[in-house]
């Protein structure tokens, strides 16, 4: 299930339908406002009550942006080839065969991050908040960082290298390290 740039053009046909369904999913809220047109605009605004999962992390990752936080960082590390994945976007790290990718977990607790049967979990911290990682976790050579936003909410950093598990988890932590600041709080 590691993050993986692919020329397959159904395999990206199906995660952009899957992104354009999450955005969608996101555009519910009903702004109060007369919807009839007018000689003149006026604007509004509404202030939004906090709710339970707001305070948990999943709501406040509505707004988070991956494909931007990516490119905010993609100087830093030579990303190329940034795209939009389902919940997530991919990229090239530098001049390398390694694929990163973050992936937004709005639902999953850093506890329920998951690897194959040979994954090693370790309990570590990104910046100030608690993360996991799973080395090996898809396959010999891929790694994650599972960071925690809220008690049920997390963003992923993946990364699969062809070299080693270790080349694979460095990328993904240097890339963690320099987003965990733009997570929400």
């Amino acid at each position: 299930m590691g993050i993986h740039l692919t020329g397959n053009l159904a395999i990206r046909s199906i995660l952009s339908i899957a992104v354009v369904g999450v955005a969608l999913a996101g555009c519910t809220t009903k702004e109060p406002g007369d919807p009839s047109a007018g000689a003149t605009a006026t604007t509004t605004t509404a202030s939004k009550p906090t709710t339970t999962s707001e305070q948990s992390g999943g709501d406040a990752l509505a707004d988070f942006d991956p494909c931007a936080a990516m490119n905010a960082v993609a100087a830093q590390f030579s990303l190329t080839r940034i795209e939009a994945e389902s919940r997530g976007c991919g990229a090239r790290w530098g001049q390398t065969t390694t694929s990163v990718g973050l992936k937004v977990q709005p639902e999953l607790s850093i506890a329920e991050a998951v690897g194959a049967s040979g994954a090693r979990f370790i309990d570590t911290n990104i910046g100030s908040r608690k993360a996991k990682k799973v080395e090996a976790g898809f396959t010999d050579t891929s790694c994650l960082i599972a960071v925690e936003v809220g008690p049920k909410s997390r963003v992923d950093f993946v990364a699969e290298a062809t070299a080693s598990v270790q080349e694979s988890c460095d990328a993904a932590t240097k890339l963690a390290t320099a987003i965990e600041p733009k997570l929400p709080k």
